[in-house]
């Protein structure tokens, strides 16, 4: 029953049992959650109501970032107090409950948001895809990897054969022992645009791309469509790791890391 603003329960021995229960299952639920997002370092968890991720929020941030001094060099040395104390200062917003590496996070996605509507251009694929992709295969808790810090490569990308090339460890066998990767290296922004680019627009990756049409996602609801374009990325050949669900739940990331970039005014 209930009396003014609150609301009483009487508790019987099947009603306890049953909350019991239900904590259980919460528990068992967000063990699973927290499973999900270590892989890539963050708590955030998948979201399945959205914006269609061909129709995303416009793009915030229109600063080219300094491929010399890369963001994450700001903010490394942070600590979650400092880093929070600082986005607050500056306009970030919900930071709340937020961990060190969900802060690092939000601010790459910012300082970097010129570079996925660039690829997002090049490439014609949803920008929270983009990002997905950059999280896995170019930071690390939260920050720039070595291979993004010391290479300019975004997307995990091998030696092509042509320019410089940098050795890191990764997939690579020789004789059954696992050997140092060559992987591409990218001089400048634009390189490294053109560089990720030319591998997204591979012809093996075409068939990815037609979810974002309406003629093929009609019915879909924005999870199920980045889902169907990381499973195809994965099928393609993308990426030998079959965790293409973590890539998808890092798409729907982007649209709750988005609310809490700073309102800018140009």
């Amino acid at each position: 029953m209930k009396q003014n603003k609150f609301e009483w329960e009487v508790y019987s021995p099947i009603t306890r049992r049953r909350n019991i229960f239900k904590f259980i299952l919460l528990g068992i639920m967000l063990c699973l959650a927290m499973y999900i997002s270590s892989f890539a370092g963050g708590s955030y968890k998948a979201v399945k109501s959205a914006p269609n991720p061909y129709k995303e929020y416009p793009q915030e941030n229109k600063t080219i970032i300094d491929v010399k001094n890369l963001p994450g060099n700001a903010i490394k040395n942070m600590d979650k107090d400092e880093l929070h104390d600082y986005m607050d200062a500056v306009g970030f917003q919900r930071l709340k409950g937020k961990s060190l590496v969900d802060l690092r996070r939000i601010y790459l996605g910012f300082m970097y948001d010129d570079f996925f509507y660039s690829m997002h251009k090049k490439t014609n694929l949803p920008i929270s895809v983009i990002y997905a992709f950059f999280v896995i295969e170019a930071t690390s808790n939260g920050l720039e990897s070595k291979l993004m810090l010391k290479a300019l490569n975004p997307g995990g990308i091998k030696y092509t054969g042509k320019g410089s090339k940098m050795k890191a460890m990764d997939d690579c066998y020789r004789g059954g022992r696992k050997v140092p990767c060559d992987f591409q290296a990218y001089n400048n922004y634009q390189s490294m645009i053109d560089g990720w680019a030319s591998i997204m627009n591979l012809p093996r990756y075409k068939g990815c791309k037609k979810y974002i049409y309406s003629k093929y996602n009609r019915g879909m609801k924005p999870k199920q469509i980045v889902d169907s374009i990381c499973k195809c990325f994965y099928k393609s050949g993308y990426h030998t790791s079959n965790l293409w669900k973590v890539r998808s739940n890092l798409s729907t990331e982007y649209w709750t890391v988005k609310k809490s970039f700073p309102n800018l005014e140009y």
